[in-house]
């Protein structure tokens, strides 16, 4: 796993030392990008620190979903007492407040109970008060000796009264003195009664308070503080993070949350893919702290979101890296499965062979949207304006959409669905319905002919059933005519070839299970004659640049010398050769 996180988790955040605000970074990414093997990483580093700073990993999404605050600071609070030598007695005792049942009984009786619990004698304590209590009471000049005892014989060899002591003298008086009135019974009631937000904020307040006590002496702990948070987007991590960014300020504790899906940052981040003046998240790589310290200037705002970053394209040396890189836009789980399953490939048919045993396109468990089939609709147009104008969707389909942090931002296209989620909706279309989208869709562009004709060669099968590649080609020889020719001094010949380039960027349902050869022989009708055939010659070109588009036709991109001969063949019917030249060198080069 790459260190992109170092320079922004430990250079930037916890070897910070000005006493300037921290952010709460949210690594974002859909399923299958990194996140746990990131935060697995940074905890691996942590633990390997020959002297450690207090650091805590939670985990909400496998079996803390649903969790209250009070038992995510619990778990906070346990980790970072466990990793170091702090102390956190205010945070302890509020837990013990907000652990009180008071519904009925009398303010006195709730009281006794509360005395109870810091005594250690209550009979109905939480089970996360104990370790807590442990932990509390460990004496610091035991050192590793003293903790290793606590956990055999537990509390036996401390004194209760150790625990009791650090409890009132520190976390009764702190909590008597934040609250307006005092009344610690009338916390435990607001918090039992679960409608208002203010316990969960003097909890995490008594957890920075607890902080900044233990960082006041200069160099006893290395490090900043660090907490790794498992599933922001769950009930209990959204809670605990709503809560402790309400009192969040100077304070040593750094936060790194994971979540798939989108988290409310209160409007001053713009979700990924949608075009508005709000920042957009850098991804991991380009993360700094100065960066999000501008933002923090400009709107008060402790969140600082991070996509996880795509895999590079020369990920893997193996020959079918590229191509692989091409289907998946770099997105991590699927880039990996292909590099194994396929990379080294003996040969382009043996490439598309193996990832359609492997069903390699089959929707994943693990992706749970909704609406797929409006999504492979969508997924069928260039761009997600154009899908919602030409195809019915949810009043809301695009925000749920971005949510799930599946769109991206093109700078030519505009706002388009990740190629690895595109790949995987198009596929869910019969060929039937395959078809009726793509009506649709040429329906739309009425007044764009090379966008409408795009989508008829989106629904050419082998042989060309139904001359829709031949009605393609006609289309472009007679704008060949127009447009091979001189206007103002300049050659239009350029803006033939960019109609080409658009109409071959259309999608296929050409099948799988035939060799790529064969694929393209019952295309290419005649082509043999091509030299000599100006239509020939540019159904030719036509197919081998929609073959070298898509790196499924074309894994190995073998595809660019025959596209570099059809345009130099074609340079013998035009007046201006030169544009056509100038082209196929591009293709020879690349």
């Amino acid at each position: 796993m790459e260190d992109s996180w170092h320079h922004l988790v430990v250079r930037d955040c916890l070897l910070r030392e000005d006493g300037q605000e921290l952010p709460i970074i949210l690594l974002l990414g859909p399923p299958g990008t990194g996140k746990s093997a990131m935060i697995a990483r940074i905890d691996d580093r942590m633990k390997a620190q020959k002297h450690r700073s207090p650091y805590a990993r939670v985990n909400l999404r496998t079996d803390g979903a649903l969790l209250p605050v009070s038992e995510v600071v619990a778990r906070v609070a346990h980790g970072l007492m466990k990793s170091s030598r702090i102390r956190l007695p205010r945070t302890v005792f509020t837990l013990h407040v907000l652990a009180l049942e008071p519904g009925t009984l009398p303010d006195a009786v709730v009281k006794k109970d509360l005395d109870a619990l810091v005594e250690g004698t209550g009979t109905a304590a939480p089970a996360f008060l104990g370790p807590l209590r442990e932990l509390l009471g460990l004496l610091p000049q035991l050192g590793a000796l003293g903790k290793f005892a606590g956990e055999v014989v537990g509390l036996a060899f401390l004194q209760k009264g150790v625990v009791a002591r650090r409890l009132n003298r520190k976390g009764r008086k702190w909590l008597t003195a934040e609250l307006s009135d005092g009344n610690l019974v009338k916390l435990a009631r607001i918090h039992q009664a679960g409608k208002s937000d203010l316990p969960a904020e003097v909890l995490c307040q008594a957890l920075v308070t607890d902080l900044r006590e233990s960082y006041a002496r200069r160099g006893r702990h290395p490090r900043n503080s660090l907490l790794l948070l498992e599933g922001a987007e769950t009930i209990g991590g959204q809670d605990f993070l709503k809560a402790f960014g309400a009192v969040k300020g100077k304070h040593p504790l750094v936060v790194v949350a994971t979540s798939p899906i989108w988290v409310d940052t209160g409007g001053t981040w713009a979700r990924p893919g949608l075009n508005t003046d709000q920042p957009h998240p850098p991804t991991v790589p380009e993360a700094e702290y100065a960066r999000w310290l501008k933002q923090w200037e400009k709107n008060a705002t402790f969140w600082y979101p991070v996509l996880m970053p795509s895999l590079p394209p020369k990920v893997s040396a193996q020959r079918y890296a590229p191509a692989i890189h091409r289907l998946t836009g770099g997105y991590r789980q699927a880039t990996l499965d292909l590099l194994e399953w396929a990379g080294s490939a003996p040969d382009d048919d043996a490439f598309r062979s193996i990832l359609d045993q492997k069903a390699a396109f089959s929707w994943p468990d693990g992706l749970l949207l909704t609406h797929l089939d409006e999504l492979s609709g969508w997924a069928s147009a260039r761009n997600l304006e154009d899908a919602m104008n030409a195809l019915p969707s949810a009043w809301n389909l695009r925000d749920k959409l971005a949510e799930t942090l599946w769109l991206q931002h093109d700078d030519e296209l505009g706002t388009v669905i990740h190629p690895w989620l595109c790949q995987l909706l198009v596929r869910r279309l019969c060929e039937q319905e395959w078809d009726k989208v793509h009506e649709r869709l040429a329906a739309f562009y009425d007044d764009d002919a090379a966008a409408r004709f795009r989508h008829h060669l989106a629904c050419v099968r082998p042989g060309d059933a139904g001359e829709r590649l031949t009605s393609v080609v006609a289309w472009l020889d007679r704008q060949f005519d127009l447009l091979d020719a001189h206007s103002g001094g300049r050659s239009r010949t350029r803006e033939w070839i960019d109609l080409v380039n658009l109409l071959t960027t259309a999608p296929n349902r050409l099948p799988m299970g035939v060799g790529l050869e064969e694929l393209h022989d019952a295309l290419v009708v005649g082509a043999s004659a091509a030299r000599g055939d100006r239509t020939m010659i540019i159904r030719t070109l036509v197919v081998n640049r929609w073959f070298w588009s898509d790196p499924l036709l074309d894994p190995a991109q073998t595809r660019r010398l025959p596209i570099a001969q059809c345009l130099r063949d074609l340079s013998y019917h035009s007046v201006s050769p030169a544009e056509l030249h100038r082209e196929a060198d591009r293709y020879e080069q690349h």
